[in-house]
This record gives C-alpha cells, structure tokens and sequence, in this order.
C-alpha cells in the first residue's frame, strides 16, 4: 500500500520539481549571458529586471489562478499549464539566438504568468494525493525539490555561461542551452500527464474578483475567521522575501566581495539547496503526519543567528559557504510548518482560493525585496544587506512565536 502512495506522488513531484528548475534556469541564464550584452554596470538592473518580470504575474493574475483552482480540475490545469511552456521556451531560445534582452525578459515574463496560474493547483492537489496526513509529507517533498530545483537551476546557468571560457565549446553554448530549455518542458509535461489524483467536486461557481486589490482585501478578511492564518501568510511571504534578497545577494557578494567565477558561484548555490532540502525533509521526518508549529521560531532563529555571523564576521569563502548552507537548512524547518498549516487548515475548493491569496501577497513581498535589495546594494554593500536581512527575519520569528497557534505564545487549537 505504501508503495502505491508513493508512486501516486511521482509525477507531481517531478513535473514540480521540472518546472521549478527551468523557471530558474532561464531567468539566471539571461542575468549571466544577457549582461554580457550590455555595459557592465548594468548588471544590477537586469537581474531586478528579471525578477520583476517574473513575479509580476502572481500579482496581477493570482485571482485568476485561484479561481481556476476552485473552479477546474487542478490535474488537467497542470497538463494544460505544461503544454503551454514548450512554446515560452522556444521564445526564450529565439532571444539567446537573436541576442534579444527584449525577447529573452518577454519569456520570463510568459514563463512568471504559466507559473502563476498552475501554482494553486499544484499545492492544492497534494491533499487530493495523500489526504489530511498526507499533507506535512506531501508540502515538506514538495518544497525540498521546488528550493533544490531554484538552486540547480541557478547552478546549472552558471555552468552554461563558462562554457564561453572553453574554446572548444564556445560555439555550442546556445544551441546547448536553447535544448536543455526545451527538453526540460517537453519532459515535465509528459509527466504532468500521470498526475490522476481523486479530487474533490469543484465547487458551484461564485462571484469572485478578479481585481487583485479587492481579491487580496476579501482573501484578507475572510481569512481572520481561522486563527493565525493571516500571520501564516505573512510569514510565508516574508521568507519568499528574504530568500529572494539572499538568492540575489549571494551573486552578488560571490562575485564581488569572494571574487569568485559564476561556476564557483553557482556551486555554493547547489550546495544551499542541499541545505534548504535537508531542512525540509528533516522538518517533514520531524513532523510525522502532525502540525509542529514550534519549529517555526526554532527555524527563525537557526536563520538569524547564520546570517548574523555573516554579516559580523564578513567570512572567507569556505566559512561563508558553511554559514548560508546552515541558513538555508534553518530556513526549510521555517517554511514547511507554515505551508503544512495552510493545507490543514483551510477545508474544500476554497483551499485553492487561499493559496492564490498567499501567492498575491509572497510575490508583492518578493517585488518590494527586489526593490530593497537594489536600495541597500547601491548604498552600501552586500555585507549590509545581510544585516538588513538579520533584521527582518528577527521580526518575523518573533511575530510567528507570537500570533502563530502553536508555534509559542498561542495554544494550538483542536
């Protein structure tokens, strides 16, 4: 019986994990090949540029996903989701042909709204695989191999760009690239094709606001009627957010600051998904089949202490690369709880809603982030954003002790 729960699990996990890591692969490819194009001191501003094209789907186009969740089979929204990225790639591959930034960004942008419009469905239809005790199980899987899937795909980009260093090889470096892209959709969508979970019966169809400013004010006020989903949700984008700064910091500063090469960089990127992976499968083993939100604040504070020592001990590369690693494993045991408590807690279609909502608010968070990152880089230096960093997170762990049930100050609830 457990095999056959496990099998069930296969193709999500896959197409997941897929998807994730071509998301990141093109979006770093065209930081580390299209700046390449420009004037060097463009660089800060491309890969803002990327990361705004990507995220500002979830913003405006979250209801509309979350209505399709609700509404439609998540299964067939998937298919259909997957089918729909094999041309985005063939676009991506006409701009690196083309030396287009224009074309390239076009698809991140393409690439940010098919993600957008799958994502409620394909964490909504965890439940649908394993039922309530499937769900720590099923979110910790799922979230060790989206983060191991941003990171390789992180590391796999900075590999293709240094193949411009090998003579021999040089000339082959975009086809190479413009395969892997298309092979990598081509797969995930035969695999999303296995995916055949029993879903619940969609709901009958109510009015709901696609206005991402109204859908986000509803999401907000219906949500109070759940103790300590709002803080969930907030939480969770806060994480996003920091992530997001440390993804991008961490270029940065390997660059910069370690001077080291994109492979040397790429690689401590891999071995932080590693860590994040490690973390969220230690958070899921931990978990066994319950909620645990105590190790929320536990993660809270493994990720400010690292990212504390960072900043006050400004390490060589080897230290540096032990301390993120940790702040990466700290950061799982943070998220997954967070995750788990959402798919608990929130019963029916409506589940599909809620995580739209939660896209809406972690991708505005992660916009800001970009924004903030760009501000404190210019005027100071990487170092200091890990101190911003340290600052936020010591806020956020202290808000999740305090209004998370469970995870502290507030009594879980039955």
């Amino acid at each position: 019986m457990s095999h056959k729960i496990n099998t069930r699990w296969l193709p999500l996990f896959i197409t997941n994990f897929l998807g994730v890591l071509n998301d990141n692969y093109l979006k770093y490819l065209v930081f580390y090949i299209s700046t390449t194009w420009l004037l060097k001191n463009q660089e800060a501003m491309v890969l803002m540029i990327a990361q705004v094209a990507f995220v500002l789907p979830y913003i405006v186009f979250s209801p509309m996903a979350g209505k399709l969740a609700r509404d439609h089979s998540k299964a067939k929204i998937i298919q259909y989701a997957k089918l729909y990225e094999i041309p985005i790639m063939g676009v991506a591959a006409l701009g690196f042909i083309l030396n287009n930034i224009i074309i390239t960004m076009l698809s991140v942008f393409l690439m940010g709204l098919q993600s957008c419009l799958f994502s409620p469905a394909k964490y909504g239809i965890i439940r649908d695989i394993g039922g309530r005790k499937g769900i720590p199980f099923g979110t910790g899987a799922m979230e060790m191999l989206t983060f191991f899937g941003v990171l390789t795909g992180t590391y796999v980009a900075g590999l293709t760009s240094d193949l411009r260093l090998i003579d021999s090889v040089a000339a082959y470096r975009t086809p190479l690239l413009c395969a892997v892209l298309m092979l990598l959709a081509l797969i995930g969508w035969l695999t999303s094709r296995k995916i055949h979970p029993k879903e619940t019966v969609p709901d009958e169809e109510e009015p709901t606001t696609l206005n991402p400013i109204r859908f986000f004010i509803q999401s907000f006020q219906w949500s109070r009627q759940i103790k300590g989903l709002n803080t969930v949700i907030f939480s969770l984008a806060t994480f996003w957010a920091i992530g997001s700064i440390l993804q991008l910091n961490v270029v940065f500063h390997c660059r910069n600051t370690l001077n080291l090469s994109d492979a040397m960089s790429s690689t401590i990127m891999a071995l932080v998904a590693i860590g994040i992976g490690a973390g969220c499968y230690v958070t899921g083993v931990i978990s066994n089949k319950q909620l645990k939100m105590h190790l929320v604040p536990i993660g809270g504070l493994g990720m400010l202490l690292c990212v504390s020592l960072i900043f006050v001990l400004n390490p060589a590369t080897t230290l540096f690369t032990i301390l993120i690693v940790l702040t990466a494993f700290f950061a799982g045991m943070f998220k997954i709880p967070l995750n788990a408590f959402i798919q608990d807690r929130v019963h029916g279609r409506k589940l599909g809603l809620i995580l739209a909502y939660n896209n809406l608010t972690l991708f505005t968070f992660i916009l800001l982030s970009a924004g903030l990152f760009g501000a404190v880089e210019t005027i100071a230096n990487s170092l200091t954003v890990f101190a911003a960093v340290a600052a936020i997170t010591f806020t956020i762990a202290l808000l999740a002790w305090w209004h998370i049930p469970g995870a502290g100050r507030v009594k879980m609830s039955s």
